[in-house]
């Protein structure tokens, strides 16, 4: 037990100071905007602006600031913007392209409120939703410190971690939250990409394989989420003619498609490249490109069989997402057998610590 907790503490020592405290993040809420309108019944404060508090709407233009940016907040717990709630405050960029850019700036442990029910179900496994919790606080700070010189260090979309303000506040993420105040994943004092997704399909997938990141705590393992997912097995059929226009969008011209079939595969067993025939030649396209270029909903994930058949390409699969990290329907698996947060978090990010940000 001493050299334990001998470890434990010298793992909290290496914890980099930029992550130790309070955090706040600021978030991209909504971009290109050609007006946005606040609103807070408990009255406006903008900075800078001595108000009272009376005023309680305001619209704005990029030609209406009169300088690059504004910075509002409600005096009270919520501001609407375009009809959606958020926390903290909230700021308005002029862009280039006459546009807005807004961005929900907010303590951390108020902007994962609005973050874990958005992710997961509010009704799952409480321990899932505590792991949910610590991933994606631990994401976001990772997120933070790579934003460099960047306006903001998130975006509010599937394309970082979803955020859904005030709409996806709900009682069981709140204690999730609340119960994991400060806890992060570290590997080696490092903060980590906590990378996580829907459903991997029976085994995760290595990070080094899709994105050249090549970390033992992104390695990837056995997973039992086939037993209850509802991504379990899917089937999609896709047009020829559909998927040369949808791969035009990303720079492969191909006049027509002669065949289409797998490429090369993973260790785990997920799709690499998709090898695709036209004009006597093959040519390799990454599956993920694939996947993008179609559509995420429309292909759930790259864990699939592929035929060519009648004109149409029959994607056989498994799974939904990228596959790397945290699976969220393995944790839910996890959870129903009785295993707590950190066993969770640990199975999926081995070799890693949870430790908190004080």
């Amino acid at each position: 037990m001493k050299s334990k907790l001998l470890l434990f503490i010298a793992v909290v020592v290496f914890i980099p100071l930029s992550v130790v405290g309070s955090e706040n993040i600021r978030v991209v809420i909504a971009d290109n905007q050609k007006t946005v309108t606040l609103i807070s019944l408990s009255g406006l404060a903008i900075k800078g602006v001595p108000s009272g508090g009376h005023e309680t709407k305001r619209t704005y233009s990029a030609a209406s600031l009169s300088g690059r940016s504004v910075r509002i907040r409600s005096m009270g717990d919520f501001i609407d913007v375009n009809g959606k709630s958020y926390r903290g405050w909230v700021e308005l960029r002029r862009k280039k392209n006459g546009r807005l850019l807004v961005i929900n700036e907010l303590d951390i442990e108020d902007y994962l409120k609005g973050v874990i029910a958005a992710e997961v179900p509010n009704d799952w496994e409480f321990e899932a939703l505590k792991a949910q919790a610590v991933a994606s606080r631990t994401y976001v700070i990772y997120q933070k410190r790579e934003a460099g010189n960047r306006s903001y260090h998130i975006l509010a979309t599937v394309n970082s971690q979803v955020y859904a303000g005030k709409h996806g506040e709900r009682t069981n993420a709140l204690r999730a939250v609340r119960e994991t105040k400060g806890l992060i994943i570290v590997y080696h004092g490092e903060v980590i990409p906590a990378f996580y997704h829907s459903s991997c399909g029976g085994h995760t997938e290595n990070a080094a394989e899709l994105w050249g990141i090549d970390e033992p705590y992104l390695k990837g393992v056995d997973c039992e989420c086939q037993e209850i997912s509802k991504y379990g097995l899917w089937e999609k059929r896709i047009r020829i003619a559909q998927i040369t226009s949808a791969l035009r969008r990303f720079g492969y011209r191909f006049n027509s498609i002669e065949d289409i079939g797998i490429g090369t595969i993973t260790s785990s067993g997920h799709v690499k490249k998709v090898a695709i025939r036209s004009a006597g030649k093959t040519t390799l396209i990454p599956a993920e490109t694939l996947r993008a270029a179609l559509g995420n909903t429309v292909i759930p994930s790259v864990f699939f069989e592929l035929e060519f058949m009648d004109g149409e390409a029959v994607f056989s699969g498994r799974g939904n997402g990228h596959g790397v990290g945290l699976c969220q329907w393995g944790a839910q698996e996890m959870s129903q057998k009785g295993h707590d947060f950190r066993y969770i978090l640990l199975h999926y990010y081995p070799g890693t610590s949870i430790v908190r940000m004080e």
